[in-house]
C-alpha cells in the first residue's frame, strides 16, 4: 500500500477518520472522567480517591494533554528530521529492558516507597508472608488480647470474634510467594518486597514471548514499550500489592495455554490454581474466561472440558479456603461477626456499602490512562478493533473489560493503588492489543514513529512526576511510623481519625513482638481497666499522640486538624499514669 494514503474503511488497517475518533475521543473521555471524579470529596466517605483527583491526577491531567498535543504536532508535520526505517528490539534489547527496570524497581522501594507498607493491603501481604514463613497458617494469639482482639487492628482480618489466631481474609498465593522469595533473595534485594520486582521482570519477558507469537517484531517491540513505560506497572512493583503477581501469573497462564500441548495445558491448570489464590479468587478467572469461550466458538471440546472441570475444582477448593482458616482462628469463646466468613456473605456486605460508582469509575479509568504509556488507549482500542477478524484479539479485549463492568458494580473504590490496579492483572492484554493496534497502522509507521518516541519521552516524564508525587504520599506516613517505633514506649493508642488516614498506621505484627504495641481508641471500651491491666507491674511507658503529630498527614490531604488526639490526650494520660505508666508525647 502507498505510504502517503490513509488505508480505506473496512480494511483491516486504521482508516484516518478512525484514528482521529480515536484520539479525540481518548482526549474527551480524559476530561469526562476528570470532570466526573472532581465529584468525589477528598475528606468524605469516598476515601482516598477523591483525594487523588486534587493530590496527583490534576497535575499528570495537564501533563498527558501537553504531550498529546506534541506527539500531534509531531505527527502531522511533514517534514521531520527524525524518520526511523524501523523499531523492533532484539531479545538482548528485552533482557536489558527487564534488568533495568527491576532494578529501578528494587531501587523505588527504598528511596520512594522508604521500604513502608502504607496501605492495609499491603501490611497484611507483608503480615501474612511473616506467619507463613514461619512455617503456620494463622499465628497463635495470647490469652489476654483474644478479648480485645479489635483493638490491635483487625481490619481485613477473617470476621471472628475473641480469635485463638489471627490470619487476614485474603489467599494466601501472593503471601506464600512473597514468603518463598524473602527466604531465598538477600537482603539487599529487599527479601520478600524483592517479589514485586521480581514479577515485573517476569511480566515483561512472558509478554515478549506472547507477542512474537501474536505479532510483527515491530508490533511486539511496541507492545513490550507499554509495560516499563507503565507508572501503574513499575510503582505498583515497589509495593507489596499482590497485582505484579496477577499480571506475571495470567502471562505465564497465556503463554501455555497458546502452546496448544497436552502438557502446557496441564502446567496451565497449575499455574490457574496458584493464580486463582493469589488473594481473591475473582481475579483470575475473569482473565481466563474469555479464552475458554474462545475454545467454546472453535469447537475444542476436549480443551474446553479439561479447563472447565479443573476451574471447577479449582474455585470449589479456594471458595472453601476461608472455612480451613476459620477453624484455625475458632476457638471455645469465639463468635462470629456481623459479616459471615464465606465470600457470599461477604460480597453481599460489599453491595450494601456501594455509592458514588459512576465517579468512583471515573477516577479509576482516569487514573488507568494517567499512570499508563500516554498512547496505550488510543493503540489498544485501534487494536479492538480487530475483534470480528480474530478471536484472540476478542478474548484479549473481553478480558480487559470484564473486571471494569464486575468491579464497577461490585467494588467501584480500589482505595489505594496506582493506576487501576483491579486491571492491573490485564495490562498484558492492553499491551497485546496495543501491539495490534500498531500495526493497523502500518502505513504511516513512518510519520507516527516520532510521534510514537515523543509519547514515550512525555510518558516517562509523567512517571519522574509520579514518584514524587509517591514519595510525597508515602513520606509523612514512614515518618510518622518510625517515630513511633523510635519513641522507646511499650504501647501507643491512636485513633483512626487522628489523622488523614491513621488507622494504617495501628499496625501489629503477628507475635506483637513489636514495641509500642499499637492500639485503636475507638475500640477501647474503658480506659481505666486497660490501663490497670497494661501498666501492672510498673516500669511501662505508653506513647500518646497530639494533633501536631499528624500535621504532615493532614496538610498533604489539605484536611484541618481533627482535634481528636489532642482532646483526650490529658484524660488517656491520666488514666495510664494513675495506673503506674510513664507517658510519652508523640507530637
Amino acid at each position: 500500500m502507498p505510504q502517503n494514503r490513509w488505508p480505506e474503511q473496512g480494511s483491516p488497517q486504521a482508516s484516518r477518520a478512525q484514528v482521529w475518533r480515536v484520539c479525540l475521543g481518548w482526549l474527551a473521555g480524559l476530561i469526562l472522567c476528570f470532570l466526573l471524579a472532581s465529584r468525589l470529596s477528598p475528606h468524605g466517605g469516598q476515601g482516598i480517591a477523591g483525594a487523588y483527583v486534587l493530590m496527583q491526577d490534576r497535575w499528570l491531567l495537564a501533563m498527558a494533554v501537553g504531550v498529546a498535543l506534541l506527539s500531534t504536532l509531531t505527527a502531522m508535520t511533514a517534514r521531520s528530521r527524525f524518520r526511523p526505517r524501523g523499531m523492533g528490539f532484539s531479545p538482548r534489547a528485552v533482557i536489558v529492558l527487564t534488568l533495568l527496570a527491576v532494578g529501578v524497581a528494587v531501587a523505588g522501594r527504598h528511596w520512594l516507597l522508604l521500604d513502608y507498607d502504607l496501605s492495609r493491603d499491603e501490611q497484611m501481604a507483608t503480615f501474612d508472608a511473616w506467619i507463613y514463613a514461619h512455617g503456620h497458617l494463622a499465628w497463635p494469639l495470647p490469652p489476654e488480647w483474644r478479648a480485645d482482639f479489635p483493638m490491635l487492628n483487625n481490619l481485613f482480618m477473617l470476621p471472628v470474634g475473641k480469635p485463638v489466631a489471627w490470619i487476614s481474609a485474603y489467599l494466601p498465593g501472593h503471601t506464600g510467594l512473597r514468603a518463598l522469595v524473602g527466604l531465598i533473595a538477600p537482603g539487599w534485594l529487599g527479601g520478600p518486597a524483592f517479589t514485586g520486582p521480581l514479577m515485573l521482570g517476569a511480566s515483561l519477558w512472558l509478554l515478549w514471548s506472547i507477542a512474537r507469537t501474536m505479532l510483527t517484531r515491530e508490533g511486539a517491540s511496541v507492545a513490550v514499550l507499554m509495560l516499563p513505560l507503565s507508572g501503574q506497572s513499575l510503582f505498583a512493583s515497589m509495593s507489596a500489592f499482590a497485582m505484579p503477581a496477577h499480571l506475571a501469573v495470567n502471562l505465564l497462564w497465556l503463554r501455555l495455554f497458546l502452546a496448544n500441548r497436552p502438557r502446557a495445558d496441564l502446567a496451565a491448570l497449575a499455574v490457574g490454581f496458584l493464580g486463582t489464590g493469589l488473594h481473591q479468587p475473582l481475579f483470575h478467572p475473569m482473565f481466563v474466561a474469555p479464552w475458554l469461550a474462545l475454545l467454546l466458538v472453535r469447537g475444542a471440546w476436549k480443551r474446553l472440558a479439561l479447563y472447565v472441570v479443573a476451574y471447577g475444582a479449582i474455585g470449589l477448593f479456594w471458595l472453601a479456603w476461608p472455612h480451613v482458616t476459620h477453624s484455625l482462628i475458632w476457638g471455645p469463646g469465639s463468635f462470629e461477626s456481623d459479616v459471615g466468613t464465606s465470600y457470599l456473605s461477604r460480597l453481599l456486605d460489599l453491595l450494601r456499602q456501594n455509592e458514588h460508582n459512576v465517579p468512583m469509575m471515573s477516577a479509576n479509568l482516569l487514573r488507568f490512562a494517567l499512570w499508563n504509556h500516554l498512547a496505550l488507549i488510543p493503540l489498544t482500542v485501534l487494536g479492538a478493533g480487530l475483534a470480528l477478524r480474530d478471536g484472540r484479539v476478542a478474548a484479549l479485549l473481553a478480558g480487559l473489560l470484564l473486571p471494569v463492568v464486575v468491579m464497577g458494580i461490585i467494588l467501584p473504590y480500589q482505595g489505594y493503588g496506582f493506576g487501576y490496579r483491579y486491571i492491573h492483572g490485564l495490562l498484558g492484554n492492553a499491551a497485546l492489543l496495543a501491539g495490534f493496534g500498531w500495526q493497523r497502522l502500518t502505513p504511516w509507521h513512518t510519520r507516527l514513529r516520532p510521534a510514537l518516541a515523543v509519547a514515550s519521552l512525555g510518558t516517562l516524564a509523567l512517571m519522574v512526576a509520579q514518584g514524587a508525587l509517591t514519595h510525597r504520599l508515602y513520606a509523612p506516613f514512614a515518618r510518622e511510623n518510625a517515630a513511633i517505633n523510635a519513641s522507646g514506649a511499650d504501647y501507643t493508642i491512636l485513633g483512626g481519625n487522628d489523622g488523614a488516614f491513621a488507622l494504617d498506621l495501628i499496625l501489629n505484627r503477628p507475635d506483637l513482638s513489636n514495641r509500642p504495641l499499637r492500639l485503636s481508641i475507638w475500640e477501647i471500651e474503658d480506659a481505666d481497666a486497660l490501663a490497670a491491666r497494661l501498666c501492672r507491674g510498673g516500669g511501662k511507658r505508653i506513647a500518646l499522640p497530639q494533633d501536631s503529630f499528624f500535621a504532615r498527614e493532614d496538610a498533604l490531604f489539605g484536611r484541618a486538624a481533627s482535634g481528636e488526639a489532642s482532646q483526650r490526650f490529658a484524660e488517656t494520660a491520666q488514666a495510664f499514669t494513675s495506673a503506674g505508666c510513664g507517658v510519652v508525647v508523640l507530637k
